[in-house]
């Protein structure tokens, strides 16, 4: 079996499809071929082979409105001769926008079978794109369109996936009908794999014995930085010994600081962008994990904080939604630092609970191991090539 995997994002890009992709891949390319169709970081075109991966990168250019993304310039007739030349059998598309909208016209009018994943909540970015001018009536006017053009553009497919319950309840209410639920997984053993040993306290000066929160993630309008900040602005007067570390870099980096320094909030600390080889220490280093981020689809930072044993802050909205439960953490009202800030005070008040939901998270990061999640994609392959 050959599968094309056509992404709009790609390595060297640090976002949650990039990730997944990172990891499942090589999971993936164990059982299959694998052909990958994405944008290059330059204007060149390359093919690269990897073990049982073929790599096509396409030139790109910088995407205006969301930075850090790029535009693949590749043309249709190229991803044609691509699937041709490849013979590939199935073509899954992630989180499909100009590259993928292509691919998808190509692999319709060829014949072949075609797998979506819903990665990206398009209504949200509405608001995210428009840096919250576009809010209130006029942002819920402007999503009726986005959902009319997710609902054409996914039918074309034979099997639409999404990483959580909660997405695939809302695509078929858009009126989508072949609509599964895989959450995207996780290859833990890099944990493992790629660990450079640093004293994140140290580093920081944090006290042994303080209370630390920890974000991980882009640093981005619609990750709710501000949202986070408020909520620990209201507790640090009443916890003198609770810090804010957020971890990762972003456009809206200088912004969030200067938020933070407006605030007087002294013990929230920027860390910047944090190689992989290190991420293993600051999960260690942290009492709870948190995120006041409402746009995610499924939200793999909450995950990897399980799986070291963190309790978990996030929303009732979407991917955090469904991914955290009451065995593993808790949700506050999206939008709302004071509920926000209510579920840490919670946490830091009551040490058996968190004892209890750092064993409860561990237990259920075991569900998003990426062997599982590799087997589930690989019978919905095997299921529509033979149906066509």
């Amino acid at each position: 079996m050959k599968v094309a995997i056509v992404s709009d994002t790609y390595i060297p890009q640090k976002n949650g499809v990039v990730v997944f992709l990172n990891d499942f891949l090589p999971r993936l390319s164990e059982k299959v071929e694998v052909v990958v169709s994405a944008p290059n970081e330059t204007s060149e075109f390359k093919k690269n082979q990897i073990g049982n991966i073929t790599e096509y990168l396409s030139p790109s250019l910088p995407f205006p409105l969301y930075e850090g993304y790029r535009m693949a310039t590749m043309h249709r007739w190229q991803i044609k001769k691509i699937f041709e030349d490849e013979e590939v059998d199935v073509v899954h598309l992630h989180a499909p926008v100009l590259l993928g909208l292509k691919a998808l016209d190509v692999a319709k009018s060829s014949g072949l079978p075609i797998v979506i994943t819903y990665h990206t909540h398009f209504p949200d970015y509405v608001s995210h794109l428009s840096k919250g001018i576009i809010k209130g009536r006029m942002e819920e006017f402007a999503k009726i369109p986005v959902k009319r053009l997710i609902k054409t553009v996914f039918s074309k497919a034979d099997i639409v996936t999404v990483p959580t319950i909660a997405l695939k309840r809302e695509l078929e209410d858009y009126g989508l009908k072949r609509v599964e639920w895989v959450p995207n997984g996780i290859d833990f053993s890099k944990f493992e794999r790629k660990t450079a040993k640093v004293d994140v306290r140290k580093r920081y000066r944090i006290p042994k014995n303080a209370f630390l929160i920890l974000y991980v993630g882009r640093i981005s309008f619609e990750k709710k930085i501000d949202v986070l900040l408020s909520a620990y602005k209201k507790i640090s007067a009443e916890y003198e010994n609770a810090y804010l570390l957020i971890a990762g870099s972003g456009p809206y980096l200088e912004d969030y600081k200067k938020i933070a320094k407006a605030m007087k909030l002294k013990k929230a600390i920027f860390a910047g962008f944090v190689p992989d080889e290190e991420l293993t220490n600051y999960y260690k280093s942290a009492d709870v994990f948190a995120s006041a981020s409402d746009s995610e689809t499924f939200g793999l930072t909450f995950v990897e904080a399980m799986y070291f044993g963190l309790p978990v802050v996030g929303v009732n909205k979407l991917g955090a939604s469904d991914v955290i439960t009451k065995e593993c953490g808790l949700l506050a009202e999206a939008g709302n630092a004071t509920d926000f800030a209510r579920c840490l005070s919670f946490l830091i008040d009551h040490e058996e609970t968190r004892k209890k939901l750092a064993m409860g998270a561990r237990k259920k990061s075991r569900e998003y191991d990426i062997k599982n999640i590799t087997e589930k994609y690989y019978k919905i392959y095997k299921k529509i090539i033979y149906k066509k």
